[in-house]
């Protein structure tokens, strides 16, 4: 006979890696914290559940309710690189001192910013914590005197710029989803907290902002990342936590690939010649009898 594992209730399979993953368990508890090791052994575990028969959807169930943290210092790391990378965008073109400071603060900080307006939940969070403009004062300072250096350093580093970009949308959707909003507006406040930095430093530079504009994947990317956090939320019933996790790695997968494989958007396309290039032929076709009709009228 087949033993059976007293802990998994699994017949001839090793004892299930979810308590190593940090994955709550029917019974509720939980092993130690999440790490992506832990993770894969999961998985694995699960595909081999259901090569011998076993119940594989329990287990996605357990995967789509688990709860892998996002770290506490992400956000700070993400408004950071946000306010290096405006710094050097301002200190480049010429800005003072201020105006570069400003740049700082409105590329690292204008997201957040903006998404806790939009929901007039109060005194946003990035003015209650003082680290926010500390790190954003410290980014300016730099940019005005290294911007060479950090704007190289800053196109070097793409996938930190993906990930980003990944970190905002995800936090901006699950705080929006969290107030009680509908879908839709859930879908907008997650764009608009992962580009609205990227607007307010374009419109205060006197430029059109680069997210309107063709170019690499950024408001598109954002875009899937918050549909994906809402269909995995409503329709899959996954946790909160989760729906951040996988929305962080989408939206920084898309960003990082259209950098390096070019994928762009393209300006609009006009087909109003094709839908109307017909219609003045068939006027003049239609107008002919009458012509000749008024003709003969002359005539006779």
């Amino acid at each position: 006979m087949m033993a059976i594992d007293s802990r998994t209730n699994t017949p001839g399979m090793e004892p299930t890696p979810v308590a190593a993953a940090g994955i709550p368990t029917a019974s509720g508890k939980c092993g130690v914290s999440f790490t992506l090791r832990g993770y894969r052994q999961f998985v694995s575990w699960n595909l081999a559940v259901v090569a011998a028969g076993g119940d594989g959807a329990s287990t996605v169930t357990e995967i789509l309710t688990s709860t892998p943290q996002l770290p506490d210092w992400a956000t700070y790391a993400a408004v950071a690189f946000g306010g290096l990378s405006g710094a050097a965008f301002a200190a480049r073109r010429g800005f003072d001192a201020i105006g570069v400071l400003g740049l700082a603060v409105a590329q690292g900080m204008g997201g957040l910013l903006l998404a806790s307006i939009l929901m007039a939940t109060g005194t946003p969070e990035v003015l209650t914590d003082g680290r926010y403009l500390v790190l954003v004062t410290i980014a300016g300072c730099l940019g005005f005197f290294f911007a060479g250096l950090i704007a190289r350093a800053v196109q070097s580093a793409i996938l930190l710029d993906a990930l980003s970009l990944g970190l905002l949308c995800a936090v901006g959707t699950n705080t929006a989803y969290r107030s009680g909003l509908d879908p839709i507006p859930v879908i907008f406040i997650g764009v608009m907290t992962a580009v609205g930095g990227l607007i307010l430093r374009d419109i205060l530079a006197g430029r059109a902002p680069e997210v309107l504009r063709p170019g690499i994947f950024i408001a598109f990317a954002a875009l899937i990342g918050a549909i994906l956090f809402v269909v995995l939320v409503t329709y899959f019933d996954a946790t909160r936590a989760f729906a951040q996790m996988a929305t962080l790695i989408v939206v920084g997968s898309i960003r990082f690939l259209s950098v390096q494989f070019h994928w762009v958007t393209h300006e609009a396309t006009d087909f109003s010649d094709r839908v109307w290039g017909r219609w003045p032929r068939r006027t003049k076709s239609e107008s002919e009898p009458d012509s000749n009709r008024s003709d003969r009228v002359d005539v006779t």
